[in-house]
């Protein structure tokens, strides 16, 4: 069940609170914090190329993070964080596989019942052929690699000094035995199998093949070689026997398990067969800091709203991820999702930082992390509990680092600028206005040989685009293998790496994911338009109706991470009846399931509140189409409750299920978003300043200049959320 609260929405959100007679505070005044940091970045038996850089700026982001931003009464004490990292301020060691094990083999002998254990791993994760015949159902053990790995020579030794996922899983058993709570975190990957058609200079994958990690001479290590591909070739991968998603790592029991077990979280950067990256970040800040995507998302939301559960945590990455036009990778999470993250209480976050005034400059405790970008607005209260319209000033963002900000009174909304020294003692600052920057990062097609000319025509079309006026989209052009949502590519279908046998050979221009992959598989395709040299008006008409089309659908997405919604009690149930089943399975916001063709999704929603609520419900297809399913209005206690959609065979991909809530004032007009709907952007083998949320909406059709910004108060008018359901479509088998 999906529970949406007046703060919670922001990361989309369903909620259960465990019940007790022992109060959180006290829990934690008697709980010890512990965490576990491991960073790999050199890998000395590796090729440098092999090497990372972000795993260390990972590290020390949760490090600070863990120190100073965890909501009270949580709290990790200096000496119960052990860092095992490379060039990282606080480290106690490497993290060689002993110092793994050591640090491991130390927490399970000091926690105590009740006890919580941060884990995170960053570092490349790998695959060998199973050490233990018949230990894993696709035959591969999924590793994470230590930086004094040495060289695979056999089959019962494996990959020296790796830790394997039954040696992780027997590890946390013994912390878990003693009844704490384990929370990991694996920021690396262990295999790729989708093709990137254009380098992305800004990304680096966190995985390593198994061809570098062989070692012998030439004839060993082309047995070796073909024994990993063997195994490849025959098995199911990623799948368990359900056709879902598995995790890297088996660390949670299918059976029962002692009531005095300690629990387990679980969250993976990415399923068994794709990469995770790691790159500069945040976007768009100059010269910023290569770090974890995974490691990096989930932080900042955890910044922005520490007080949720795992699985709203879970479903906060993946709406970011749908945000940031990302269709791969897909985190996985399993484990006690419904527990709080850091076992928290269960309270209205709100986005609010004490001010400190040294020297004449004033500063919060929060960052780029936060969403907080030069030129933010925050209002000045005289204490926390204050509502906003007891605002006595506004500040504004003169620069901003990960989680501490500059900030100088400002002119706004009516009321002059303070003196720093006439800013209140013990005043909070409050964020005043949410903001959503719609403009679309394009990349550039690179220089393709043979296609010279091609090249040349689409860069002059998108140069004529990107100063049009009324195009119905705004795009900001970049260079080849910058940071962007879309990716273009001019080349032939033919000459993809498994590309069907009559694939054209005539030159097209690609509309890529921001990862710069295409993948061809289980019936998917990126959108593709074939280029006529001589018909330079064709491309440019093909090109803005796929632009404006891809733009529309992005800015939906992004919306969802400004929503800011006022209803308390609407509850809204996804649920997904398979073809050849009777029953409904709900349709988790925390994870990607696969559905196929002939499947349904239903909806279950009931509005418990004493407001009327419209919902809207809207389906993004992986060619960027948007289906309007569905416009109520729901009544104080009234339930919408319907099938939605069958699943057809005309397009396959990452597709989202988008359900809008808005608040609706009396006697006014239900919110239709049918305007939104629109058409598919075809492959070659398919022939298909506001002052409320609603105004936010209208704005992805128009195509704001920049940004759209709704104000945020006590009582502003109707505000809403977009919650955001991925899956992933493929043929039925």
């Amino acid at each position: 069940m999906i529970k949406l609260t007046r703060r919670t929405l922001l990361v989309g959100t369903s909620a259960l609170m465990a019940a007790g007679a022992v109060s959180f505070r006290a829990r934690a005044a008697s709980r010890t914090y512990h965490a576990l940091l491991v960073a790999c970045t050199e890998y000395p038996a590796l090729p440098q190329r092999n090497w990372l850089i972000g795993p260390k700026n990972d590290a020390g982001l949760v490090h600070e993070y863990l120190l100073k931003n965890v909501p009270d009464p949580v709290r990790f004490a200096p000496e119960n964080v052990t860092l095992l990292a490379k060039d990282v301020p606080g480290a106690q060691d490497l993290p060689t596989h002993k110092a793994i094990k050591a640090a491991l083999a130390d927490l399970a002998a000091k926690v105590q019942r009740d006890d919580f254990v941060y884990l995170h791993l960053s570092g490349h994760g790998a695959q060998q052929p199973e050490m233990v015949k018949g230990d894993e159902t696709d035959g591969l053990d999924e590793i994470f690699l230590p930086v004094d790995i040495e060289k695979w020579i056999n089959r019962d030794a494996g990959v020296p000094n790796a830790l394997v996922d039954n040696e992780i899983g027997d590890a946390l058993d013994a912390i878990r035995n003693k009844g704490a709570f384990v929370w990991a975190v694996f920021d690396c990957c262990h295999s790729g199998t989708a093709t990137r058609a254009v380098d992305v200079e800004d990304e680096l994958e966190r995985k390593v093949e198994f061809a570098d990690l062989v070692g012998g001479d030439e004839a060993a290590r082309a047995a070796a070689i073909k024994t990993y591909e063997d195994t490849v070739a025959g098995a199911s991968r990623g799948l368990d026997e359900n056709g879902q998603r598995k995790p890297a790592f088996n660390l949670t029991p299918t059976g029962g398990e002692p009531i005095t077990k300690g629990k387990l979280v679980a969250f993976y950067a990415a399923q068994t067969v794709e990469t995770t990256p790691e790159m500069p970040l945040p976007k768009g800040t100059t010269d910023a800091p290569r770090f974890g995507l995974f490691t990096f998302t989930i932080l900042s939301k955890l910044a922005e709203n520490p007080n949720v559960t795992y699985r709203q945590l879970g479903q906060a990455v993946l709406q970011q991820y749908s945000a940031d036009s990302r269709t791969r990778p897909t985190p996985l999470f399993e484990g006690e999702l419904d527990a709080r993250v850091f076992g928290t209480d269960k309270t209205d976050a709100v986005m609010q930082w004490p001010i400190v005034v040294k020297d004449g400059e004033a500063s919060i405790g929060a960052g780029l992390l936060h969403r907080l970008t030069p030129g933010s607005k925050l209002a000045i209260l005289p204490s926390a509990l204050s509502s906003l319209s007891d605002a006595v000033g506004y500040l504004e963002v003169e620069s901003a680092k990960n989680l501490e900000s500059r900030v100088k009174p400002v002119e706004f909304d009516k009321k002059p600028a303070l003196k720093v020294a006439d800013i209140p003692a013990n005043a909070y600052a409050r964020v005043a206005e949410i903001a959503v920057d719609y403009k679309l990062a394009v990349a550039r097609p690179a220089a393709t040989k043979g296609l010279e000319t091609e090249t040349a025509l689409v860069n002059s079309v998108l140069d004529e685009l990107a100063t049009a006026k009324e195009t119905g989209f705004n795009i900001e052009l970049v260079d080849p293998g910058k940071s962007a949502e879309l990716r273009f590519a001019v080349m032939r279908e033919n000459t993809i790496a498994g590309a069907d046998k009559n694939a054209t050979d005539k030159p097209a221009l690609w509309f890529l994911p921001a990862s710069g992959d295409v993948t061809l598989k289980d019936g998917s395709k990126p959108p593709l338009i074939i280029i006529h040299p001589d018909d330079r008006q064709k491309l440019v008409d093909a090109t803005t109706r796929n632009l404006r089309t891809i733009f529309r659908a992005t800015g939906l997405s992004r919306l969802a991470v400004a929503s800011d919604y006022k209803p308390e009690d609407v509850d809204v149930q996804f649920q997904v009846k398979r073809r050849d089943k009777d029953a409904l399975e709900p349709l988790q916001a925390s994870v990607v399931p696969r559905v196929s063709p002939g499947d349904e999704v239903h909806v279950l929603a009931k509005n418990s509140s004493d407001q009327l609520v419209d919902i809207n419900v809207l389906y993004v297809g992986s060619d960027y189409s948007i289906t309007h399913i569905v416009a109520e209005r729901l009544a104080p206690q009234a339930t919408l409750e319907e099938g939605l959609l069958a699943f057809t065979d005309t397009s396959f991909g990452m597709e989202r299920m988008i359900a809008v809530l808005t608040e609706a004032p009396p006697e006014s007009e239900k919110e239709d978003l049918s305007f939104l709907a629109q058409d598919g952007v075809a492959s070659m083998t398919r022939g298909i300043g506001p002052a409320s949320f609603s105004d936010m909406l209208a704005d992805i059709g128009m195509a704001p200049s920049t940004r759209s910004v709704m104000r945020l108060a006590d009582k502003s008018g109707p505000k809403g959320a977009v919650m955001i359901f991925p899956m992933e479509t493929v043929p039925r088998a």
